[in-house]
């Protein structure tokens, strides 16, 4: 775990920069996804959440889950493409634990995940801090998250 701009990171995770997720590698082509804690604060207090159906395939970019906030309604896009193979139950009866503790907070896992899916994540301790950092400033500017 690294602290960046006041934030804990698992820099063994590998982030989608566009949608603030992480993806966890598993073992083989199997993956867990959930938000990264950026993501989590800036879409404010999570409500519900509408989990896909196991066996399900997903393309990168379609609706993961969908998401009821405070500050963000709408579909989560998927940051790489699989197979739904297990959604965490426990979200759908508290989606607010994505808030509290969103490197914790697994939404689905995917099965047969691509290598070529991790090329346009950002992993690694220095790549993982220079993003983090820009995307914390660039929210910062953009009112989006306090001072």
């Amino acid at each position: 775990m690294i602290t960046v701009a006041g934030y804990v990171v698992d820099e063994g995770l590998a982030y989608d920069p566009e949608h603030n997720l992480w993806v966890q590698r598993r073992g083989g082509d199997v993956v867990r996804i959930g938000y990264d804690p950026l993501g989590a604060e800036t879409a404010g207090d999570i409500v519900a959440i509408s989990l896909p159906p196991v066996g399900q395939a997903i393309d990168r970019g379609a609706p993961l889950a969908t998401i009821e906030a405070a500050k963000f309604v709408g579909p989560l896009p998927a940051p790489v493409s699989g197979f739904i193979n297990g959604v965490n139950e426990s979200l759908a009866l508290n989606p607010g634990l994505i808030n509290t503790d969103p490197l914790g907070s697994w939404i689905a896992e995917l099965d047969g995940v691509n290598e070529d899916a991790f090329l346009h994540l950002v992993a690694g301790a220095e790549a993982i801090r220079s993003w983090f950092a820009e995307a914390v400033e660039r929210f910062r500017v953009q009112g989006v998250i306090a001072e």
